[in-house]
């Protein structure tokens, strides 16, 4: 396996990648949001939450399995190309299927009034068939990744403020959020050809792959039924208006948690090789600093939401949207849980080919969702299926813990929470404080912010938190490189440098 690609400089760019994500709706949505309206909003994110029902059939799990398979065997050419082909060849036909249903679905009744927006919502499948962007996650070629989905993102943001302009626009808008979500793949269909040669045999063994894929599927569905089912069933029980509110908040917190987790996601291909070469010390290493980064981050950002949740819907979505903080503020243990059971998932129950037990908790957690939304929705409203989203999140985190410690024993991965937990309260105490001088929401966040960021590494410092010490560490190494330099030559100053860059070991991870 190739050495070159650092994982530290592999996390910086997809987190760049995840930020530039991040960014566009923090952009779009306010502006969206005021030009469409609670309605126009609800209404796009309704008809966007039944069409990934079927985009989530059409990737049938695909992608995971293929970067943990493509990962281990990349450095052979002709068994890496076999193996993609035949998943170009299934994915095909599950999106031929799932787009066919669609498209029949969108001619009911109760959907009839939001037929071409399903439609248009439903290309992403179709993107997603010809990106074929799981190859570039097994070659972790993140930088083209992120530079195709800058540019695309910029032509969106453009034709956004150029092409919606009235409440009428809203098919306009949610074909732009397709645009800058999927639209760069179409690059794609000429850049893989530096990876991969397809479709190159007469022959495909295509039996062998439908069990692994059904039960990632199956994994899948059950977490998209937790995740999507919220805004179905509200706007099913309560009304575009409540889905509007709902999604204003959600969009926030996932904006967060997806943020939190992005330096992780990069983890995959390498900790599947680590476990395929019995790379035990490696693998734990990377597992114990990674969910120190994750705690250490999300905690934080947890408390803050809170704190600054009547700010973050007024600058994000506007006054309209203010019954949208309390559902803000009950959410925000779920940006600690999401980002811990997305670590446990694809992180250490992925890479060890325990899908199956992935599959039974996301299922418990779906189904724990789906009841107390069906109790919590009609007397609460979009409160109620926040508090259902939450009871879910912590089911499934019960569950993984549970099945973990008969696979992956001896290992203490939450030995310093507390450490991180302690001093959330204390910036938490400091935020609150703040709060009573009643500044206007720009010095609010600021100082907020600011203040207990401070607070925080503080407190993390007294406490020795691991975070702390793994970034001294790194500091202290870069200090020695920088300084050994100085009394090398030019040449072998150079390589010096080169090696470092290019260690597979970092800070983190």
């Amino acid at each position: 396996m190739s050495q070159t690609k650092s994982l530290k400089v592999n996390s910086v760019i997809n987190i760049i990648k995840t930020v530039l994500s991040i960014i566009f709706p923090l952009i779009t949505f306010p502006y969206a949001s005021r030009v469409l309206g609670v309605n126009g909003i609800g209404r796009v994110d309704y008809a966007n939450s039944i069409s990934n029902y079927f985009v989530l059939f059409a990737e049938l799990g695909i992608t995971t399995y293929a970067v943990r398979e493509g990962a281990k065997i990349r450095e052979n050419k002709e068994q890496l190309n076999q193996l993609c082909s035949e998943i170009v060849i299934i994915n095909s036909i599950s999106t031929a299927v799932a787009y066919t249903g669609l498209v029949l679905c969108s001619f009911l009744p109760v959907l009839k009034n939001y037929q071409n927006i399903l439609l248009l919502c439903g290309t992403t499948m179709i993107f997603n068939l010809i990106g074929v962007n799981w190859i570039f996650n097994i070659f972790e070629d993140y930088v083209y990744i992120t530079v195709r989905t800058f540019v695309f993102q910029v032509l969106a943001l453009i034709c956004m403020f150029c092409f919606v302009r009235s409440s009428d626009d809203y098919i306009i808008y949610a074909g732009l959020v397709v645009m800058a979500n999927v639209g760069s793949n179409i690059f794609n269909i000429f850049y893989k050809r530096k990876y991969i040669k397809l479709f190159g045999r007469k022959h495909y063994e295509l039996k062998k792959h439908l069990p692994p894929i059904l039960i990632i599927f199956g994994m899948s569905v059950a977490s998209q039924i937790y995740l999507n089912m919220d805004t179905t069933m509200i706007g099913a029980m309560k009304g575009e208006t409540e889905v509007g509110l709902y999604s204003a908040a959600v969009k926030l917190n996932r904006t967060l948690t997806t943020l939190i987790s992005s330096a992780c996601t990069v983890l995959i291909p390498r900790l599947s090789y680590y476990i395929k070469q019995g790379m035990e010390k490696e693998y734990k290493e990377i597992i114990y600093n990674a969910v120190n980064y994750l705690i250490g981050l999300a905690i934080p950002c947890a408390f803050g939401f809170i704190l600054l949740s009547n700010e973050l819907i007024t600058i994000f979505s506007g006054a309209e949207f203010q019954n949208a903080v309390p559902i803000m503020c009950i959410l925000s243990p779920n940006i600690v849980l999401s980002a811990i059971n997305g670590l446990l998932v694809f992180q250490i129950f992925v890479p060890f080919g325990k899908e199956k037990d992935t599959l039974i908790s996301t299922i418990a957690g779906a189904c724990v969702n789906m009841v107390f939304n069906f109790v919590l929705i009609i007397p609460y409203g979009a409160r109620g299926a926040a508090v259902a989203t939450i009871i879910a999140e912590g089911t499934v985190y019960l569950i993984l813990s549970i099945k973990m410690r008969r696979f992956y024993r001896n290992v203490k991965l939450y030995g310093e929470l507390w450490k991180y937990f302690v001093a959330g309260l204390g910036m938490f105490a400091v935020g609150l404080y703040i709060r009573t001088f009643n500044l206007t929401i720009i010095p609010s966040i600021c100082v907020t912010v600011l203040s207990c960021v401070v607070v925080y590494f503080i407190l993390l410092n007294i406490l020795n938190a691991k975070i702390i010490r793994l970034a001294t560490a790194a500091l202290l190494r870069k200090k020695r490189r920088f300084a050994s330099c100085h009394r090398l030559r030019p040449s072998s100053c150079i390589s010096s440098i080169r090696s470092a860059t290019c260690s597979t070991k970092s800070a983190f991870f």
